[in-house]
């Protein structure tokens, strides 16, 4: 049985701990401007989509029938992985200053993205890079965000329910993931969802505010999403381009 003190913070990675949206765009428009000028627009409204859904989308727009979406996939994600083993983003300061306050109280801190894990390893392979708990990427689920099966295996890792798990987010792709999960949410920014606790940024949270956010979430969180825990299996999925 899980004790009440028993509790964990999840954190998304793209636009919560690390500021990746002008690195993927970059890669998008480069993609774009190696055929054809860059339309106004191409690259609009990409925000929580995989890379397959976002290049797929790219195609329809500037009728390229014919391309092969997965290749362009594989050419963007490259980019992407070289910006990041270049250094062209670090980790945010506040989420390290974060997530070293919850380790130091005894508190498991794990990261949950829609990244895959070889475009993961690249950023993880920084300086500075924080240890955490348990990790689970696009690749580690059949369906990533917004299904709840990544906060879901994150959570069964932990060997806690989902209801004892913290999640901090930022965008709604993310919110519905975590509150599909079962899931308190932490939503950093003015995203004006109802669905969740805001504060304008990492600074603002402490551990105690969190660990207050897991605690209200008792009062009306099922102790055991045993019936949400069903489709799990390993499998790979698409990478989901968070906070764009």
């Amino acid at each position: 049985m899980t004790r009440m003190e028993e509790w964990a913070v999840l954190f998304d990675l793209d636009g919560t701990l690390v500021d990746t949206a002008a690195i993927w765009r970059s890669a998008f428009v480069a993609l774009i401007n190696a055929r054809q000028p860059v339309p106004a627009g191409a690259t609009d409204g990409l925000a929580g989509l995989t890379a397959l859904e976002a290049i797929t989308t790219i195609h329809r727009r500037l009728d390229w029938s014919g391309l092969d979406p997965v290749a362009d996939v594989a050419s963007v994600e490259a980019a992407v992985e070289q910006r990041y083993r270049d250094g062209a983003t670090s980790w945010h300061a506040e989420g390290l200053h974060l997530i070293a306050a919850l380790q130091a109280d005894g508190v498991p801190v794990g990261l949950v993205t829609s990244s895959s894990r070889y475009i993961l390893d690249a950023l993880m392979a920084h300086p500075g890079t924080p240890k955490f708990k348990v990790v689970v990427c696009g690749n580690d689920v059949k369906r990533t965000k917004p299904a709840p099966d990544p906060y879901l295996l994150a959570a069964q890792r932990l060997g806690l329910p989902p209801s004892r798990c913290a999640v901090v987010e930022d965008s709604p792709t993310g919110l519905a993931s975590a509150v599909a999960a079962g899931c308190p949410v932490v939503m950093i920014g003015d995203q004006r969802q109802l669905a969740a606790g805001q504060v304008t940024s990492l600074g603002r949270l402490t551990p105690p505010s969190l660990r207050q956010a897991v605690s209200a979430a008792t009062h009306w969180a099922p102790s055991d999403a045993g019936g949400r825990r069903q489709g799990l299996d390993s499998g790979p999925a698409g990478k989901r381009i968070e906070s764009r």
